[in-house]
């Protein structure tokens, strides 16, 4: 079926707003790799991770 772009609109959004959480641990881990990364490539001594004991 097809949607009118205001129900795609609200469809959008509703997914956006049903899923914070999942959305922001996505960036954290994205910007967590990112700065490993930048560590790495500066010489900096890597940290352990805290979650992995």
């Amino acid at each position: 079926m097809h949607q009118s772009r205001k129900e795609q609109g609200i469809e959008r959004a509703t997914r956006m707003l049903l899923h914070p959480d999942r959305r922001e641990a996505r960036v954290m881990a994205e910007l967590e790799e990112d700065v490993e990364a930048a560590e790495e490539w500066a010489g900096f001594p890597s940290h352990p991770r805290r979650d992995n004991p």
